[in-house]
């Protein structure tokens, strides 16, 4: 991340964010772990949201209101135009923000889909709040703030830790070789089709563009 800082109103906006922040990747992080795949992957693309909006105050960019605002791949172009890159996936980001879609079941369009995998989400949600809140160093003069996330790896505990090959020290090959739990989503003309399903590992390919149900012929779809 390349050097911004802020002082006085603009550093307390940007301290509260991350805080905001910090707590919904808490909490993606315990929805992904218990597998529940649809509102993990939303509220992680809460989490990048509001560390982006981090950003954007200390940049002082002016923050969209509604939907608009939830659209990360939107905030992050923005963020880019001012400079500033960060060594994370768009594709991960777009997948986010189309998982953030699923609030809004009776909006979805036939043909759209969506196939979610519980390590690739946790996986990547770790690298990218790591790649973001390594960039943070917030303090009061001389003294250094200590936030609540920096609080939890110091403490080893395992709601940031479990799991973790970022702020922790677990293995990520090995993380990639256990079980995974799998949900994939179509919409079709007459209905929604879903599958949930449990798999022994997934490729770490970096991949998440992946079609969900994909048809394989006529009145038929592969999984």
């Amino acid at each position: 991340m390349g050097h911004i800082s802020g002082e006085g109103e603009k550093a307390t906006k940007s301290i509260q964010w991350v805080g905001w922040a910090d707590n919904e990747y808490i909490a993606a992080r315990l929805l992904l772990l218990n597998n529940a795949l649809v509102p993990g992957s939303g509220i992680s693309n809460t989490t990048i949201e509001k560390y982006l909006k981090a950003l954007f105050v200390l940049l002082g960019l002016k923050i969209p209101k509604g939907f608009k605002g939830h659209n990360i791949c939107n905030l992050y172009d923005e963020i880019k135009k001012k400079g500033l890159e960060l060594k994370i996936s768009e594709e991960y980001l777009a997948l986010l923000f189309k998982s953030y879609r699923l609030r809004y079941f009776d909006d979805l369009k036939p043909g759209f889909n969506i196939a979610l995998d519980r390590t690739k989400l946790l996986v990547e949600l770790d690298h990218t709040v790591y790649e973001i809140r390594k960039g943070f160093n917030f303090g009061f003069g001389d003294k250094k703030l200590t936030t609540k996330l920096e609080q939890f790896q110091e403490n080893k505990d395992p709601v940031l830790l479990n799991k973790n090959c970022y702020f922790g020290n677990y293995d990520r090959a090995a993380l990639f070789g256990e079980e995974c739990s799998c949900y994939e989503l179509r919409v079709l003309e007459d209905g929604i089709m879903e599958i949930y399903y449990l798999t022994k590992g997934i490729d770490d390919d970096g991949k998440f563009d992946t079609e969900g149900l994909k048809p394989k012929e006529e009145g038929k779809v592969d999984k």
